[in-house]
């Protein structure tokens, strides 16, 4: 029960992390000039927070986690592919993926534990 706790709480803190991220992506004026100078579409820009947003607010529900943990992957490695494209190390998104995987492998783990929850 402990370890369901832990997670559930890291995967809500995590969640709204990447979701506060993600916002500027949809309304920050500095963020949508800096992708239309970078010769890069709004449709590739709202997608990415689309993706991002979704799967941040999936991921932290436990019933829905491995579709959010997913579409998060997808986002992280879209950003990440472009993050590399434009010659910038993108260790803060591997970061996030690695913090995701774990949180996931807690939530499932601890479904094993305690299989009456």
């Amino acid at each position: 029960m402990t370890i369901r706790l832990i997670a559930a709480s890291a995967r809500g803190l995590l969640g709204g992390w990447l979701l506060a991220l993600a916002v500027p992506l949809l309304s920050d004026a500095v963020t949508i000039s800096e992708w239309s100078a970078s010769g890069l579409r709004d449709q590739a820009r709202s997608g990415l927070a689309i993706v991002e947003i979704l799967g941040a607010a999936l991921f932290a529900f436990e019933p829905l986690i491995t579709i959010g943990f997913a579409l998060l992957l997808a986002a992280l490695a879209f950003a990440a592919a472009l993050h590399i494209h434009f010659g910038k190390a993108p260790w803060h998104l591997l970061f996030y993926a690695l913090i995701s995987t774990l949180l996931l492998y807690l939530t499932k783990h601890s479904r094993r534990i305690d299989p009456a929850s």
